[in-house]
């Protein structure tokens, strides 16, 4: 099937498609593709068609659009059958710092499960720049963008450029702003109940993928799942790191919505001073 008739196919078919148990909001570059990935390893866990389909941020609350990338409830109702349980969900980390997100996905997935990873915010700023030069999207050097986006920060005629700047995927602030998980976790826990929500550090996934895998299904209602090997995806490859001075600075830009995250999440993150 070609990929317009397949896309054609899923949208006509949409109502009849599973909704998603679980969502990866974010955030980007704190091993969400990896984790997801993990969890598609479980026998009772079923895939999207697509890692990040993206569809409550580009497509608000439309039943039609959100529902086009998930097995058909056919397949859920025969497992059923035999006694077992069948979940599929998705890894949208673009989602968590979009103004409109959180209550688009409410108004469509009330009981939905959330699963945040958040990584120390100076790591992940270097890491998403490092993958934007990659990919070619970005030219200037971390310690520019870093400067450039400090000022605005600083500046509030630029107040409300930076908010429309949120709910862009590239802009130069991204950097800095996607790592102040405080700022954008508030619509969230508006929305959703503390027992919906799972938050993971970055660094302990890393440290021992399947301890942290293991509390998410745990926290899916699944049986506990053991992998003989915990492949990486996505791994960075840099060749440069950021200088000792500019990563001082951008602890003390972090410190206060470190704190802020630890009195929101009502846990210590390892990176929060």
């Amino acid at each position: 099937m070609t990929g317009s008739l397949e896309r054609r196919w899923r949208q006509l078919s949409a109502s009849a498609r599973m909704r998603p148990d679980f969502i990866v909001p974010g955030e980007a570059k704190c091993g969400t593709t990896s984790l997801y990935r993990y969890l598609c390893m479980h026998p009772d866990i079923f895939e999207a068609s697509m890692k990040e389909p993206n569809n409550f941020w580009r497509h608000g609350a439309s039943p039609l659009q959100c529902g086009q990338h998930y097995p058909l409830k056919g397949f859920k109702l025969i497992r059923s059958l035999c006694g077992k349980s069948t979940l599929t969900g998705e890894a949208s980390p673009e989602y968590f710092t979009k103004s409109g997100v959180p209550e688009s996905i409410h108004k469509v997935l009330p009981d939905v499960k959330l699963i945040f990873l958040f990584r120390n915010p100076v790591d992940r700023a270097f890491s998403d720049h490092q993958m934007l030069v990659n990919a070619g999207v970005e030219k200037n050097t971390f310690e520019d963008r870093i400067e450039q986006s400090m000022r605005w920060f600083e500046n509030e005629d630029t107040r409300e450029l930076l908010r429309v700047c949120s709910d862009l995927e590239h802009h130069p602030a991204r950097y800095l702003m996607r790592g102040r998980y405080a700022d954008h976790l508030p619509p969230w826990l508006d929305r959703f109940p503390r027992n919906q929500i799972l938050f993971l550090e970055s660094e302990e996934f890393f440290e021992d993928p399947g301890r942290s895998v293991n509390r998410v299904f745990e926290f899916l209602g699944l049986e506990r799942y053991d992998a003989s090997e915990w492949s990486v995806f996505k791994k960075g490859r840099y060749e440069e790191g950021m200088s000792q001075a500019l990563r001082e600075k951008l602890e003390t830009f972090y410190r206060g919505p470190n704190h802020a995250l630890c009195e929101l999440t009502g846990r210590n993150w390892r990176w929060a001073e």
